[in-house]
Parts: C-alpha cells; sequence; structure tokens
C-alpha cells in the first residue's frame, strides 16, 4: 500500500567509506558542563513526542558545535560552515537526540524513484565506547523528503546493505525558520539480530550534515562534526553522551491474555511470505515458503484454520494476480481464481462458507465478487459503472467496503451492502482524502484515510504524508479520528475480543502497533518483525 524507500546503502554507504585524515579541528565540544542532571522520572517518550516540533531549551543541556561543509560529499573543497545546536537525554528505555542547524535553502526533492536533491543529518554511535566504530555499531539518518523526512534504521557494516534487519527508533526532521530542525527517539537496548548496541554512559557519538545531497551520484555538501566515521573509525574524538542513570515511570505496557491469532505478510526473510503470531505465547511461525509469488491481502478463516491471499509472480504482474488459500501449518496450497485479470482482497463471511474478494473484469473496474472456499463463483455484487473495493465481512453478514459510488476518483468513501449487494450506505465522508482497508466489529469500521485528495499509488507525497485512522459507525451516523499521530498508520484490525485495534505504523520501516479504541498507543505487538505489508486478527 505504501512505498517505503532503502536509502541505507546511500545514506550511510558512501560516507562510511570516506576517510577524513585530518580531524576536525573543533573537535569535542568540552566547554559544556558533564553533570548528567537529575534522574529521569517521566518518560522521554511522553516528555518528547517526534512530531517535528523541536524545542532545545526545554530538554536543556544545549550544545553548540561548529562543522565544516566540504562538497564532493564531503571530501572537496571547504564550502562554510554551519552552527549546529544539539542535545541529548535518557531514560531507562530510550534516548532522545534533537538538532538545529541554519540552512537558507530547503532541499527535500523526491520523485516516484526516490529521493533527487536533499538535505538530512546522519548519527552514528560507538556504542561500547572504546574508542573504535566496529560492525554492528548504531546508525540513524533523516533525509528532508516533500512535505516530511525519510527515517533510515541502521548499523555499521564493511557489506553493502546496512539497513537493520529490524527497525527499531523514529525520527523526524521538518523546516523551521532558516534552517532545519531534527529529533529521534532511540532504544538504549541492544538489539537481538546482532545489529545496534547498548547505549550507556561510556556510549560516543558522532554526526554528519547533508546539505543538498544527491545521493545517486554522491555530490553535495557534507560536514563532519567530530571527524570520520566508518569501520574501524578512531571515535576517540567524538563526544560522550550526556548520561543519566535514570529510572522510567508510565511507560505504556503491553496488554496480557490476548487471544486468537493473527497472520501477516512480510519480506522480513527476503522473499515476501505470510507468517503467524500467537499473542498468547508471543510465538511467531512461517507459513508459506518458496511459493514463487509476490503475496499480499492476507485474510484468516474464523476458524483459524485457513489463510487467503492474492499473489503473483511478481509485484507488477498485475494480470496474473490469482485468490489463493493455505492452511494455517502450511500445507494445502490451491489456487482459487484462474482468469488471468486481477483479483485481489479476498475476505472469509462469518461462518466461513463464502469469500468475498475485488476483481477487475472487463471495463477496468473493480467489481465485489462471491465465491466458496473451493473457488466456485456464485455472485457479483457490484454493478456497471462503480468501481468497489478492500471487502470485509460484518460479524452479521453484510460487506464493508470503499467505493467510488459518492466520489470521483481517486477519493474513495466507506460504505456497507448486504450480502447480496443491496442496501449500499455510505459511512464516511471527508473531502480531499481517500478511505482504505476497513473492518468493523458490527457497530463502527475502522479504516485508514489518506489525508490527500491524489492517487496515493503515483503521489510521491504518500510516503510522507500522514495517514489517519478513521472510525465510522456502520449506520451512517458519523465519524471520528482515532488516530493521527503524524505517521504512516494503516490497515486497523479488532482483536477477537473487541477491546484492541492492531495496526501497521510506517516510520521508514513498517511494525504492527497496538492500542486501545481510544487513541492510546501501547507499543509494537509482534517482537523481531518489522517488514510488515498486510495482516488480519481473528
Amino acid at each position: 500500500m505504501v512505498r517505503e524507500f532503502t536509502l541505507a546503502v546511500m545514506l550511510f554507504g558512501v560516507v562510511a567509506g570516506c576517510d577524513k585524515s585530518k580531524a576536525d579541528p573543533t573537535g569535542p565540544d568540552d566547554s559544556e558542563p558533564q553533570d548528567p542532571g537529575p534522574t529521569v522520572v517521566t518518560p522521554v517518550a511522553g516528555r518528547f513526542p517526534i512530531d517535528g516540533v523541536v524545542d532545545l531549551a526545554a530538554v536543556g543541556g544545549v550544545r553548540s558545535t561548529q562543522v565544516e561543509m566540504r562538497g564532493d560529499f564531503g571530501q572537496g573543497a571547504a564550502s562554510g560552515s554551519v552552527t549546529v545546536d544539539w542535545v541529548a537525554v535518557n531514560d531507562d528505555r530510550h534516548l532522545y537526540l534533537a538538532f538545529r542547524w541554519s540552512d537558507a535553502t530547503s532541499d527535500a526533492e523526491f520523485d516516484a524513484t526516490g529521493p533527487i536533491q536533499n538535505d538530512g543529518i546522519v548519527v552514528h554511535f560507538d556504542d561500547d565506547g572504546n574508542g573504535r566504530q566496529e560492525v554492528g555499531e548504531d546508525g540513524k539518518a533523516l533525509l528532508a523528503a516533500l512535505s516530511g523526512s525519510q527515517y533510515v534504521d541502521m548499523h555499521t557494516t564493511a557489506a553493502a546493505n546496512p539497513t537493520d534487519v529490524v527497525g527499531d527508533g523514529l525520527g523526524r526532521m521538518a523546516r523551521v525558520a532558516g534552517g532545519w530542525a531534527a529529533e529521534f527517539l532511540i532504544p538504549i537496548g541492544d538489539d537481538a539480530s546482532g545489529e545496534d548496541g547498548l547505549k550507556t554512559a561510556a556510549t560516543r557519538v558522532n554526526f554528519l550534515i547533508y546539505d543538498a545531497v544527491r545521493l545517486q551520484e554522491g555530490a553535495g555538501a557534507v560536514g563532519f562534526a567530530f571527524g570520520s566515521v566508518g569501520v574501524g573509525t578512531n571515535s576517540g574524538g567524538w563526544p560522550a553522551l550526556p548520561w543519566a542513570d535514570a529510572v522510567g515511570s508510565g511507560h505504556p505496557e503491553l496488554p496480557t491474555g490476548l487471544g486468537g491469532l493473527i497472520v501477516f505478510v512480510s519480506d522480513h526473510g527476503g522473499p515476501r511470505d505470510i507468517y503467524s503470531f500467537d499473542p498468547a505465547s508471543r510465538q511467531v511461525r512461517q507459513i508459506t515458503s518458496g511459493t514463487g509469488l509476490f503475496i499480499d491481502g492476507v485474510s484468516l478463516s474464523h476458524d483459524r484454520t485457513r489463510v487467503a491471499f492474492h499473489g503473483a509472480p511478481s509485484e507488477t504482474a498485475y494480470n496474473d494476480y490469482e485468490i489463493y488459500s493455505i492452511r494455517v501449518d502450511g500445507s494445502g496450497l490451491t489456487r482459487l481464481t484462474d482468469n488471468h485479470i486481477l483479483d485481489g482482497h479476498p475476505a472469509w463471511s462469518p461462518d466461513d462458507e463464502r469469500i468475498v474478494y475485488a476483481s477487475y473484469r472487463p471495463g477496468g473496474d473493480s467489481r465485489l465478487v462471491l465465491m466458496t472456499p473451493g473457488g466456485m463463483e456464485l455472485d457479483v455484487l457490484t454493478p456497471d459503472g462503480v468501481a468497489d473495493n478492500d471487502p470485509d465481512f460484518l460479524p452479521d453478514g453484510r460487506i464493508v467496503f470503499k467505493t467510488d459510488r459518492f466520489s470521483a476518483q481517486p477519493e474513495v468513501r466507506m460504505a456497507v451492502m448486504d450480502a447480496d449487494g443491496g442496501g449500499v450506505l455510505q459511512i464516511s465522508g471527508a473531502a480531499g482524502t481517500s478511505d482504505h482497508d476497513a473492518t468493523s466489529n458490527g457497530t463502527v469500521a475502522i479504516f485508514e484515510r489518506f489525508m490527500r485528495g491524489t492517487n496515493y499509488a503515483t503521489d510521491p507525497e504518500s510516503g510522507f504524508t500522514p495517514w489517519n485512522l478513521i472510525e465510522a459507525r456502520v449506520d451512517g451516523s458519523g465519524e471520528r479520528t482515532l488516530l493521527a499521530n503524524g505517521w504512516i498508520n494503516w490497515l486497523p484490525v479488532f482483536d477477537p475480543s473487541g477491546t484492541y485495534i492492531a495496526h501497521l505504523r510506517g516510520v521508514g520501516y513498517t511494525d504492527v502497533q497496538i492500542m486501545l479504541p481510544d487513541g492510546t498507543e501501547l507499543g509494537r505487538l509482534i517482537p523481531g518483525m518489522t517488514r510488515v505489508s498486510y495482516m488480519d486478527w481473528k
């Protein structure tokens, strides 16, 4: 649904190969007091939300560092200098880092293929503080991007791709008067995958400023705050993080006693495969392997024995997307449609006796179609001249879906219909937006809303514009916003009890978050998996 740009090779790999033989003449700023300050009680994540608003004075302990900018991606002639004001504060779970620097021009160009010319910041850590930057030590990056920014979670490596297998942390960069502000919220715990590292009072930090860089060409101005970076770099000149031996309080906690089963799609292991997650045991199991299919749109049967999904030989083989099913134990892979037209977004009926899906029949519009679990077509629910998609069943057998019946494309609204296609009722509507991927507990439907009136599939802004979670009553009596935190939030699903809502969150990677129906976020639900593209919970 949302494109994710992989920038880590360009952001980290090119710079990691640079070796500034001459140390930065400014060196660490030792003029600032090293007092770690009082013990932090209020969680850092609560004190400093990553929303693009940076108030260094509110954090305290501001440091100022002169950064010399050089052309040719940091290896050419000096092109001036910038003053970077920055702060660091931690509690027992997170490190908060914030920066402000001057820059007269805003370079934040993206197109459908990725970055063109951009400003940014890259932060490097010598996690153990032993004076050498070693393989596996942490790195984070922000790149200015259109109306937002692109966050990349990285680690030091001698290999080609330093993108972390499991993404963590948050970062946002925003334009301020005469320059930029950037902030990061970074877990201080070690990464079980062997990337990143535990942060302590010994941890050292360095950062790089980008000015009008062209990543594909390795061009533009780059400034190294405290000398070079890369595998084997001497980090003895990097300053230690200001650090407090802190105890936290009031951290959100994941709920216990969760039931049911979650199925999801991820390319965590390479190819896109289907996995299951048992919320009670917190165990992840792989369901598919070696299918040769680009997999998406999973739906779990209500008896939790089968998964329906759509797949094709490749992502762009649009005429070859068909509906498949497979048992949750990985056996019985079966193709249910075979018509060489785009079929997708299957959903099981409450009694598991029917599957509704979207099919692009002749004429170009998507129709909602009913079939048996064995693949026998029963009915076409969509009339000529309209486009319906993203169907899901309500508990009473009706169907919630997105449609252009009440708005001109690319804007689409949510509606409810009877199981025979009649009784269509519009339940959402907000000008200049489009609604997608609804599910329902029978009283309300929840779905994601793209906050622009454009086609998200071709709009480069779709990866940097907020997607909000919306709740609409299925009787059409009104709607409300559940979550609008500036991130890309999508594909909400109720837990089987209706007490919680899981959803996908994109911040440069995509993970599964869990929240209360009032919008209170509780944290990451599925551990160790962050390349998630679709899910269902029954």
